[in-house]
């Protein structure tokens, strides 16, 4: 049975690095091979890289003869495509294709994604493609030429290649622990839908879909990373004790208002688009789940999950209407 699982950011140069590094023969695609290429992408003796080193784009610092040269020297055989713009990789039985040239600063710093499949009509395929486009070898005298040409590119220094500056691990979801009970006050009713009137124009279903919100007295930690469209995960303790979990939510819109003009405290509302027959969980269940995938107790607070495969393991346990899922 064929599979696609979406991959981003380090868990996209994990994947990579990993299934190249195990894999018997690879095929590659890479528009641009820049600095540290060679040693994120793995590649051995046998294996197959496309890779644009026309002059203009050696000239223009995307493509780095020296790292084309390393894998020359382990066996790669390497061809030259001028205006190629595919990123995709073909490593035994898988195929990742995706956003991501291959250098220190798409490994370090920018967003990349892409797509891992194991789908054999589109295995064949994607051999095909590059197999049909390596048709211009580098050989010594032109690998000598392009290093000759070559121009290190120049970054801002905020986005520099050799800074230490990296990106961040961003939470794949938020576990937000909440007390059912606490109302807006009157006074600040009128701002508080000010805010929910902006986030509503914001719900991408309106037909499936619900807007739900929670707040906060001042500005929590969570609020510096999370980003919209973001999974939260509401666990709300009711006035009775007992506790029940929210189906997924994403993050519409992050509000904040002064609450008390004397001290200056600002009230921060985070308003949810959520499945319309979406089911709650019992917090028992929830708690199982959490334990098998974080492999220890999870207390009833706030949490981030950083780790992709823990996020998608909690996100299963709802269907994509919201139901519990049976499995």
């Amino acid at each position: 049975m064929s599979s696609a699982t979406l991959l981003s950011n380090e868990r996209l140069w994990q994947t990579l690095i990993t299934r190249v590094k195990s894999a018997r023969h690879v095929d590659a695609a890479i528009a641009y091979i820049g600095r540290g290429g060679a040693k994120l992408l793995p590649l051995s003796r046998g294996d197959n890289l496309v890779v644009d080193m026309s002059l203009a784009t050696v000239r223009g610092g995307a493509t780095d003869p020296s790292e084309i040269e390393k894998l020359i020297r382990r066996g790669v055989k390497v061809f030259t495509r001028r205006h190629l713009h595919s990123k995709l990789i073909v490593a035994d039985h898988f195929v990742i294709a995706g956003s991501a040239n291959v250098s220190n600063r798409s490994y370090r710093l920018l967003d990349e994604a892409a797509i891992l499949t194991n789908d054999t009509v589109a295995i064949r395929r994607a051999r095909e493609f590059i197999n049909r486009i390596c048709t211009e070898p580098v050989g010594p005298i032109y690998l000598d030429e392009c290093k000759r040409a070559y121009v290190p590119p120049h970054f801002a220094s905020s986005d520099a290649t050799g800074s230490r500056q990296s990106r961040a691990k961003h939470a794949k979801l938020w576990i937000v622990a909440l007390r059912q009970g606490f109302s807006i006050p009157e006074a600040e009713v009128p701002r508080y839908r000010r805010g929910e009137a902006k986030a509503k124009k914001l719900v991408k279903d309106t037909e499936g879909s619900k807007m739900e919100n929670f707040f906060w007295p001042s500005r929590p930690r969570m609020a510096n990373e999370l980003e919209l469209g973001d999974w939260i995960i509401q666990v709300v303790r009711h006035t009775d004790d007992t506790v029940v979990v929210h189906p997924p939510g994403r993050l519409l819109l992050i509000d904040s208002y002064v609450r008390d003009r004397k001290s200056g405290k600002e009230r921060y509302v985070f308003h949810l688009e959520l499945p319309k027959r979406g089911a709650t969980m019992d917090w028992n269940k929830f708690q199982r789940t959490a334990k098998a995938v974080l492999k220890t107790e999870l207390a009833r607070r706030t949490k981030p999950v950083r780790d992709a495969d823990s996020a998608d393991a909690f996100l299963r346990l709802w269907t994509a209407a919201g139901r519990v899922s049976r499995s």
